[in-house]
């Protein structure tokens, strides 16, 4: 139970560490303990330890197999540096996504741009309500007063500018499943817990070995797309199972097929860039501290296999929409 824990001072987090056979042969205990007051508090760093294994024999019950204190260090400066990808990648995503939305709308004869707001609204006027009592801490103050002014003459394109991602999303269903035609909708429920889970710097490295904390729905039309493709073995079907990893590649698979047109490759190149960049050189700067835990190995070559087929489909469609 969470209430029976203590409050550990510094030396004593160092000491519980050691009692779980955590080594401090790359990283001395007097560095240890700045970080920890300084770079990441115990709670946090101490998480990334579910990706080791314990003893199984009863002496050694709680005590970790081949685990330094660095090891601890370098994945959650990893995961910064990928929660921080994740969420430019995501940025780009909403952009492409609201206009793309807006290019439908406008070239739409049967929707004016305020009846889909007036759906909306209807489905749910708490929409309206958290507007209203989040105003003033609010970019889009201004736009919000507005919509006070007249409740039912709220356009669309207005709208979209106050709406957080996830109410985006709820308004981008919404208008596709009146309307129909090519949409993310699928797709957009794993990129929403990502991108959120990033935003909030939730660790994400943490939890890549099993027991996973939740039960993901895989996405089919991507489980299908990996089970066609000849360059995935079997194992894909395992490593899909956790939920970071496939949101993750669920993320990568959108992104690629969102930018995939002539008038957002260059985003598309510079993203894929900066994804390529984290998984060949941040990740590798101290490969040598990963190279014994199979899990994270197997992880990192599968994500890697799902960044070169992207690649290799050049500028073909990714995704069915």
């Amino acid at each position: 139970m969470i209430m029976d824990k203590i409050k550990l001072s510094f030396d004593e987090q160092i000491e519980d560490l050691k009692s779980k056979n955590v080594k401090f042969e790359l990283f001395v205990e007097e560095d240890a303990k700045k970080f920890l007051q300084y770079n990441n508090y115990y709670f946090k760093l101490k998480s990334y330890a579910r990706n080791y294994i314990k003893y199984s024999k009863k002496e050694l019950k709680d005590k970790y197999v081949n685990l330094d204190f660095a090891y601890l260090v370098e994945l959650s400066t990893l995961d910064m540096y990928f929660r921080r990808l994740i969420v430019g990648l995501c940025l780009d995503i909403e952009h492409i996504l609201k206009t793309r939305f807006m290019r439908d709308v406008t070239n739409n004869d049967n929707e004016d741009g305020y009846n889909i707001v007036k759906r909306f609204i209807n489905s749910d006027y708490s929409i309206l309500t958290n507007l209203f009592s989040n105003k003033d801490k609010s970019a889009t103050s201004e736009l919000i007063q507005k919509f006070k002014e007249d409740e039912s003459k709220i356009p669309v394109w207005s709208l979209i500018e106050t709406l957080s991602f996830g109410r985006f999303i709820e308004l981008y269903n919404l208008y596709y499943g009146i309307y129909g035609g090519h949409s993310y909708t699928s797709y957009l429920g794993s990129i929403k817990f990502l991108r959120n889970a990033a935003a909030h710097n939730t660790c994400l490295l943490n939890s890549l070995r099993k027991p996973y904390s939740i039960k993901i729905n895989k996405n089919m039309d991507i489980m299908d797309v990996l089970t066609k493709s000849k360059k995935f073995q079997t194992s894909y079907r395992s490593k899909m199972e956790n939920p970071i990893v496939h949101d993750f590649v669920v993320l990568l698979f959108v992104y690629y097929d969102i930018t995939n047109t002539a008038a957002n490759r260059s985003m598309r190149d510079k993203g894929m860039n900066r994804v390529k960049t984290f998984f060949q050189e941040t990740v590798l700067r101290n490969k040598s501290y990963f190279v014994k835990n199979d899990v994270l190995v197997e992880n990192y070559r599968f994500v890697c296999q799902i960044v070169e087929y992207l690649e290799n489909c050049r500028n073909r469609p990714v995704l069915r929409k």
